[in-house]
């Protein structure tokens, strides 16, 4: 009767440090999310408006690039839970909506146009700014949208990364493309760029 008197009592303990230690994993592990939550949405604050103009530029509409950047950051936060890689995540967020844009395409090639229309300039999102800075942006989208055309996709979308503040190393990784390619793109873009300009006056 005194083994199971002494049982009983290390029962009950081993039971309530069992269940201190399973509300203190739960603890962490609501600590943890809540930290990646967190990240991501810091993460969102800097580059969703920037996504979403590189995929406008590559000939996304409005609303499939309002979609894509959205599953963009889903698929962080799934990365993150997951104990993904964290180095250089803008440039993991940029390659995954573009892969996005890409299987997009694929799949519902009526919702996309090729090129840059008028409609697209006038739906990109702008950085708070004056009403004349906003102006004078979207006339300088304007202007860069009818001089675009003459762009290949991988010249717009280097060139565009680019504008984003993205090292060569950075547009290298989200294009999947080398760095001595990123840089001839680069180069080849402004020349056009440049005479397509000389052109026009």
């Amino acid at each position: 009767m005194s083994g199971v008197a002494t049982e009983e009592p290390m029962t009950q303990a081993n039971a309530i440090v069992h269940s201190f230690d399973g509300a203190w994993e739960r603890e962490r592990e609501s600590s943890e999310r809540s930290r990646l939550a967190s990240l991501v949405l810091q993460q969102y604050d800097r580059d969703h408006v920037p996504l979403r103009r590189y995929l406008l530029f590559l000939g996304a509409n409005a609303d499939a690039s309002e979609e894509l950047v959205q599953e963009a950051f889903l698929r962080l936060h799934r990365h993150l839970i997951g104990g993904g890689d964290r180095t250089n995540l803008r440039a993991w967020l940029f390659r995954v909506a573009q892969n996005l844009l890409r299987n997009e395409r694929a799949s519902l090639r009526n919702r996309l146009s090729d090129s840059l229309d008028e409609n697209t300039v006038s739906e990109l999102p702008a950085l708070e700014s004056s009403p004349e800075e906003s102006l004078l942006e979207r006339e300088r989208l304007e202007h860069l949208r009818l001089r675009a055309g003459v762009l290949t996709i991988a010249e717009r979308q280097c060139l565009v990364l680019r504008a984003q503040g993205f090292t060569y190393r950075e547009i290298a990784e989200v294009t999947q493309l080398s760095i001595s390619t990123v840089a001839e793109n680069i180069q080849r873009g402004l020349r056009r760029l440049q005479e397509s300009s000389g052109e026009e006056a």
